[in-house]
């Protein structure tokens, strides 16, 4: 193997392949099937790579060597800090495809969202049975790892705006440190985040902006975090703590929309006894609370916040009972909760003021809901507990299920049905994650983001967290 010095450089770089030239898949001599990328420009220096394909959709970079000169009329990949990469024309068998890569370890790269690309080169198509690797490529084969931040580590996507441009979550990087990311295509995938001093932080927000909300922890008393606050960070830069109601300690951020106001939660006494709603305006570094008496109660939770300014959430009423709410114009409305339990939360609110989240029911159980303006309808679920987290604009619903075994299932809500994520997923795609577990966000184009199970040894039985993407 050619300068395996930058191989092994390779291992904490990311080969983040944007704005591919030419690409080529092809049987070798020896009958290994290769993608031969020719143009990759590293730290002012072009070389070619050549990929090896291994097994189960794997791919392990297997021989790279440097280019005299520089190279015209031609895109060159360029390496990033991101341990994935997209190309964007492959030539196999005729055809042009593109295709998502996601380092895995040891040189190897899982691929994925293999779809026909819009330039053909020459009248093959998805359905001739000559897809990448010898399989069929589907166009629906559409899942993408988003990757994590050290090795050993997980990651969750709680967040994705609703233009898809932008999402969030949480990864571990090689410190143990749990930090937040704003992965954006633009940016070469999950770029970290900063804390607020602690160790954990997790990204819980994004808008069409860029700017992500959520919560962070402050200091530590003999290695346990005490204290979180609520952040937002705008365009990858600096962690803005958003601070606290009245002399409490801490605050919880769960939403923004497009005109950087941010909601969630803050204790406002000293002691953190109680808990208030509030709202951030983050061109005026405003915080109003909502009042933990909204509903007639003591406390209020906010987890979403539309562009008409309507915000969703949780709050006790009088009797002690605890129900969704949506505010606007300085009042709470309550939903009311399935079967009458006295028990319910707005996680999400659209555009259209339609809601979605989980109520109690009658047996015990926890079962999503759909508010469409007026009424509050349970989703069916799989037989166990249900919870919806997002509605985007066009009213579909995700979040998981729980099974009457008590396995979980992401799933969408669309057109009066509910689907399982995992059973959509083609079968190559099933062959890489061991199970779809919550689907937590859905932007307005139907691309959704969540946690699975993905298999990193799946002969040993070995598989981790990590946030997935579909484009649905």
């Amino acid at each position: 193997m050619k300068h395996s010095g930058l191989l092994l450089t390779s291992l904490a770089l990311s080969c983040s392949l944007a704005q591919a030239g030419d690409s080529t898949l092809s049987f070798g001599d020896n009958g290994a099937l290769n993608l031969h990328v020719p143009h990759v420009h590293y730290s002012g220096q072009m070389y070619e790579a050549t990929f090896t394909y291994v097994e189960n959709d794997y791919f392990v970079l297997s021989d790279i060597a440097p280019l005299s000169g520089h190279v015209h009329g031609v895109a060159p990949i360029e390496v990033g800090s991101d341990l994935s990469f997209s190309l964007n024309s492959i030539d196999f068998s005729g055809a042009a495809y593109k295709a998502d890569f996601a380092y895995i370890g040891d040189l190897k790269f899982q691929f994925s969202n293999v779809t026909v690309s819009d330039g053909d080169t020459g009248g093959g198509n998805t359905g001739n049975g000559n897809g990448l690797a010898g399989n069929d490529a589907h166009v629906g084969q559409n899942i993408a790892n988003l990757g994590i931040m050290a090795e050993g580590s997980f990651s969750y996507a709680y967040s994705i705006s609703d233009d898809a441009s932008t999402i969030t979550g949480r990864s571990r990087d090689a410190d143990r440190v749990t930090l937040p990311y704003a992965y954006n295509e633009d940016h070469n995938g999950m770029v970290p985040l900063d804390g607020l001093g602690g160790t954990r932080a997790y990204g819980r927000a994004a808008n069409n902006n860029g700017l992500i909300a959520g919560y962070a922890s402050l200091e530590e008393v003999e290695g346990e975090d005490i204290v979180y606050n609520a952040f937002y960070s705008m365009n990858n830069s600096m962690t803005h703590s958003i601070g606290t109601l009245g002399e409490g300690a801490d605050s919880r951020a769960y939403g923004i929309n497009n005109h950087g106001v941010v909601v969630g939660w803050s204790a406002s006494l000293a002691d953190n006894t109680d808990h208030v709603a509030f709202q951030y305006d983050t061109s005026s570094s405003t915080m109003t609370g909502l009042g933990g008496d909204i509903l007639g109660g003591q406390r209020s939770f906010a987890f979403d916040i539309n562009d008409n300014g309507q915000i969703a959430g949780v709050a006790t009423t009088a009797d002690g009972s605890a129900l969704a709410f949506i505010y606007e114009n300085g009042a709470a409305k309550s939903l009311g909760s399935v079967d009458d339990s006295g028990y319910s939360e707005a996680r999400a609110i659209n555009d259209k003021g339609q809601a979605t989240g989980w109520s109690l029911n009658s047996e015990g159980k926890y079962v999503a809901f759909m508010y469409d303006g007026s009424t509050m309808n349970a989703i069916p679920g799989m037989g166990g507990d249900t919870k919806a987290y997002d509605i985007n604009t066009h009213g579909h619903v995700v979040g998981d299920a729980r099974d009457a075994d008590g396995g979980r299932h992401a799933f969408i809500y669309k057109d009066g049905m509910m689907h399982d994520l995992y059973d959509m997923l083609p079968e190559a795609d099933k062959e890489n994650w061991k199970e779809l577990r919550e689907a937590f966000s859905i932007s307005d184009d139907g691309t959704i983001v969540g946690r699975g199970r993905f298999w990193t040894d799946k002969e040993a039985g070995s598989n981790s967290s990590r946030a997935f993407r579909i484009k649905m």
